[in-house]
């Protein structure tokens, strides 16, 4: 085992198996599992039936569960009762059951030695081994294995090992596709066939989305048999997996596959030679951090995985479709942390992933025409038809940056790309029709076009005036606006005045005297807290320290806000203002959103402060990798596995953004410790490599 390439864990522990389940999820883009055992924890139960409640999702408590199975196929969505559309948790397809001398095994009650367990990171297969002492006294050693192919995308495999090390066993193995499961406590089935012929298990499941889902599998030795003292057996489960929707996409058309002669062993090569090609073009070297190292493998891992880059009807959710914790939704999570990741590594999943905003351009109209606009406005929660699934008002209404920052994402592809059919074949129809909804979300106030009662990435302050990053952003989603339709001939010429207007009006709210930037016009109206005297307990969430009515009226930040822009638009304010900000708004940033650590550790590496950018990284990888927190247990929190691949490639190796190069510039501010970094770079189509030291880089 590799332990740069490796989620282990060395020992069975109970309050830990959630976590991990989390953190090993395995997929393939269209199929996701979590990585739960096969036999399943005692007393763990998977069909609880329970309320889910709309909530704050930073400070939300969610239940308490030993462990979470979780089977996800992205567009497989369904309504929940409280919380709107959600992806829908499918029928367990990993269910192995081992019974031996009539008892069960359950790592909760069995007698487990030399237990270890991994996730190779390589080719995402996970791998179980230990020692299990029977109450009769035999000794067997078990090995599982499994992996979802990234090769044929509706093939899994799984596979059990097992040796007699002392004394003759009686063996009963068993293997299900296990339908006793529910989604945030709900039931979304609402019609189940399970039948069983000539060795094949065939579930066919129909949810309230209105989908059917057929799974099969085939368990090549089932049943009752006797192990030899010193005998070792193979037993092999192939199940396939589809769902109506494939038909639609070429790539995802099911072939016809017999599992009872599937060649396992070839699958396997095919995959790990899919997972080869995805690395060759992705993986990040660090010489002399081994932390770092995983941490950045791992986050790469789950980038990857998470992505269907043949599938541009649906994203990435927030959680990186290892759980239930966001509903299996999309934020602007996806244009601003995940994307710049694919661009310089799979431009085509970055063109799927900008297009999916095109193929929701219908729901953002209906967003639009519910309050009242014209045009499009985006989804602050979109499902896979891009209406808005937010419950929470606060969010729902007055989140509103992620339209622009939607258009802002498309500019980053394209000028990234050099793709400007995109503009042509989708962007500018979006521009267009989110622009109508800019022109009726404007104010007019004294001849000035001002956005009010809005929510920018700082979610801890709801309704401000004049939100400096929701301001240049929609001015900016403008200002592309007005280009492409000058450049493309298809301007409306009624509008395009009128967007010319709001465009220069749009203002950041500067406090000059002190080069300051203010968060929103009213922000220095906010109260001053005293955060050491309310924030007793630095390992938890701020917001668990004070009420939600005091917080909204505080200067207390959840994340970059004023930062968040500075980062974006970086050529349009001096060292000296990126300090000022910096050394206002850092103090007073709680850090309580998962998007926040990795920012600051860009913008401290770009000032030079590299103790302090090293400080975030360590913040940025805990939040899923550090078994206190158990950051992953309701799943991956995906966005900060984008933002950890920007802190090392925009802050230490200080790539600077296609945006606004045309050309490969570094700016290197590697960590101490760092003797070397190395990583491919697709950049206008040209496949290079940058390698980073102390002395300088090269760009191959």
């Amino acid at each position: 085992m590799n332990t740069n390439w490796c989620l282990y864990e060395n020992s069975y522990n109970g309050d830990m198996v959630k976590y991990y389940e989390g953190l090993m999820t395995q997929g393939n883009g269209y199929l996701h599992v979590r990585g739960s055992y096969e036999e399943g924890i005692s007393g763990a139960l998977q069909d609880e039936e329970y309320d889910r409640k709309p909530a704050n999702v930073t400070l939300e408590k969610h239940k308490k569960q030993k462990s979470k199975w979780g089977t996800y196929i992205p567009g497989i969505v369904g309504p929940h009762p409280y919380l709107k559309t959600e992806t829908i948790n499918l029928p367990y397809l990993f269910d192995l059951r081992v019974n031996v001398d009539g008892e069960v095994l359950d790592m909760e009650n069995c007698q487990i030695e030399k237990y270890e367990r991994y996730l190779d990171l390589r080719d995402g297969v996970i791998t179980r081994s230990f020692i299990w002492k029977t109450k009769k006294g035999n000794e067997l050693a078990l090995t599982f294995k499994r992996f979802i192919s990234m090769a044929d995308k509706h093939i899994a495999v799984q596979m059990l090992t097992i040796k007699a090390e002392s004394g003759n066993a009686n063996l009963n193995v068993t293997g299900d596709i296990n339908t006793g499961v529910r989604t945030n406590g709900f039931n979304h089935f609402i019609k189940v066939i399970k039948e069983k012929q000539e060795g094949i298990t065939r579930v066919i499941t129909e949810t309230n989305g209105g989908n059917i889902v057929t799974m099969c599998s085939y368990l090549d030795q089932e049943g009752e048999q006797v192990i030899q003292e010193g005998e070792q057996l193979t037993i092999t489960k192939v199940i396939h997996v589809s769902t109506d929707r494939d038909g639609e996409i070429p790539e995802l058309k099911v072939a016809d596959v017999d599992i009872r002669t599937f060649n396992v062993d070839k699958a396997l090569k095919r995959h790990r030679l899919k997972w080869a090609e995805k690395w060759e073009a992705a993986d990040v070297k660090i010489i002399g951090d081994n932390r770092a190292q995983l941490a950045i493998r791992m986050s790469i891992y789950h980038l990857m995985r998470a992505d269907n880059e043949d599938d541009p009807r649906v994203a990435i959710c927030a959680k990186g479709h290892a759980g239930e914790g966001y509903c299996g939704r999309y934020f602007w999570d996806t244009e601003m942390n995940m994307l710049p990741f694919f661009i310089h590594s799979n431009p085509k999943a970055a063109r799927n992933l900008v297009k999916f905003r095109y193929l929701t351009l219908p729901g953002a109209k209906e967003n639009a025409k519910a309050y009242g606009y014209e045009g499009a406005r985006y989804a602050w929660e979109s499902s896979v038809t891009g209406t808005e699934e937010c419950a929470c008002w606060q969010y729902a209404d007055h989140e509103i940056h992620v339209t622009a920052d939607i258009i802002y994402a498309m500019e980053h592809y394209v000028k990234a790309t050099g793709d400007v059919a995109f503009i042509e074949e989708c962007g500018l129809e979006i521009m267009k029709e989110t622009a109508k909804y800019w022109a009726g979300r404007v104010d007019e106030i004294n001849g000035q076009y001002e956005l009010l009662g809005v929510m920018g990435p700082d979610e801890y302050l709801p309704m401000t005036m004049n939100n400096a990053f929701t301001n240049r952003m929609v001015k900016f989603s403008l200002e592309k606006t007005l280009k492409y339709c000058r450049e493309f001939d298809q301007a409306e010429k009624d509008k395009l005045a009128e967007w010319e207007a709001i465009k220069e009006c749009l203002r950041l709210p500067y406090k000059e005297t002190d080069e300051l930037i203010m968060q929103s016009d009213d922000f220095s109206s906010y109260a001053d807290l005293d955060f050491d005297a309310i924030w007793t307990d630095r390992s938890r969430c701020f917001g668990e320290f004070i009420s939600q009515e005091k917080n909204y009226r505080s200067k207390a930040l959840k994340q970059a806000d004023v930062l968040e822009m500075m980062m974006l638009f970086p050529k349009e304010f001096t060292k000296q203002q990126l300090e000022a900000n910096y050394d206002y708004y850092e103090p007073i940033t709680t850090h309580d959103s998962s998007l926040s650590a990795a920012v600051h550790g860009i913008l401290a590496a770009h000032m030079g402060r590299i103790t302090e950018a090293e400080s975030f990284l360590n913040k940025v990888i805990d939040i899923d990798m550090s078994p206190e927190k158990r950051g992953a247990e309701e799943g991956i929190h995906i966005a900060n596995c984008g933002g950890l691949w920007q802190l090392i490639v925009y802050g230490f190796a200080g790539l600077n953004s296609a945006m606004w190069e045309e050309d490969v510039v570094l700016e290197p501010h590697l960590p101490k410790e760092w003797e070397q970094l190395e990583f491919p770079l697709m950049w206008h189509g040209e496949k290079k490599r940058v390698v980073v030291t102390h002395e300088g880089y090269k760009i191959y």
